[in-house]
């Protein structure tokens, strides 16, 4: 297939006990790789899943120690956020909370190296008030070939992923599309 044909899956906030493994096994079905943005302290808390990810050759990324909102902290807490959850994900990814970062963050993260990651699509699996119908046809109009599809790996957004994910991608793979890794 065509390099155009590809979507790229990430997954935030993870590792979790709920969701990390019940979403690996789905890509696993599809031979699908995809690209995890995790937390530090999750991370701390939950090694196995976080070696299982890698393990099974996703990429990784850091999403910092604590979740943190660049908008709301300073760019030293905001810095030294990041640099503690580097401690435990050794990536030069990096994808900021809520995808909010101020100039001076984003400047100071790109000197450590990082390359920072946004995305194209905000599913808003988090988010229990949207049907799954009204979910799935947002979701389906603005998927398109290269896009970078932000879900979470996490017990908010686990009943919703559980139902739409997994006809999602078999409608993506019946359509031609791909799954790699950033």
């Amino acid at each position: 297939m065509k390099k155009n044909n590809t979507l790229y899956l990430t997954f935030d906030d993870g590792p979790c006990d709920q969701s990390t493994r019940w979403i690996l096994d789905l890509l696993s079905k599809y031979n699908a790789k995809a690209t995890f943005f995790c937390l530090g302290k999750n991370v701390q808390q939950q090694p196995a899943l976080f070696e299982e990810i890698r393990k099974q050759g996703h990429a990784i990324g850091n999403h910092g120690m604590h979740h943190l909102d660049g908008f709301k902290s300073s760019t030293e807490d905001y810095l030294a956020d990041a640099s503690e959850a580097s401690r435990f994900i050794h990536s030069s990814l990096y994808r900021p909370a809520y995808g909010r970062i101020k100039k001076s963050q984003y400047t100071a993260l790109k000197k450590q190296g990082f390359q920072i990651v946004f995305w194209s699509l905000l599913t808003y699996d988090f988010d229990s008030s949207f049907s799954t119908e009204k979910r799935l046809a947002v979701i389906r109009k603005k998927t398109k070939a290269g896009s970078i599809l932000v879900f979470h790996d996490s017990e908010k957004a686990f009943p919703q992923l559980q139902k739409e994910l997994p006809i999602l991608m078999e409608q993506w793979v019946k359509a031609g599309f791909r799954f790699e890794a950033i």
